[in-house]
């Protein structure tokens, strides 16, 4: 008598296999957009205390430059953001709002006095996260 596995067998294992992988890869990949995500917020919270940092210490004045200012006294060096579409980059753009506003990834760092945003960082995209909340307002 031999002994092993029929092709009915192991096909019917494969199958079973690829339905167990069909319901977990996904899943999966969910987790890890989830995580790179929850990484790019957390790195946004410590960009704004770093900036609120400096505002403390020079007399309610913010950042005038690319926040460069801030390393290392405030922050070690400026995080990279990682959101799916845009390659991961710690580039940040300055301006008013409408300047620095370019979509193209990064930071973007509101650096002009005079616009009502004076002071206010974030994620230099124009897409939603996983909560359906846009990037500029977190």
């Amino acid at each position: 008598m031999k002994k092993g596995f029929t092709l009915t067998e192991v096909i019917v294992m494969l199958v079973v296999l690829a339905f167990l992988l069909g319901f977990t890869v996904p899943k999966f990949m969910t987790l890890v957009h989830k995580a790179k995500e929850g990484r790019t917020k957390h790195q946004l919270v410590q960009m704004r205390s770093a900036i609120a940092a400096y505002y403390g210490e020079h007399q309610g004045m913010y950042p005038t430059d690319d926040l460069s200012c801030l390393v290392p006294a405030y922050i070690e060096k400026i995080p990279q953001v990682t959101v799916p579409g845009y390659a991961p980059t710690s580039h940040v753009s300055t301006g008013t709002y409408e300047e620095a506003f370019t979509k193209t990834g990064g930071w973007a760092y509101v650096n002009n006095p005079e616009d009502p945003r004076f002071g206010d960082v974030f994620v230099n995209v124009d897409e939603h996260d996983s909560y359906g909340k846009h990037w500029t307002t977190h």
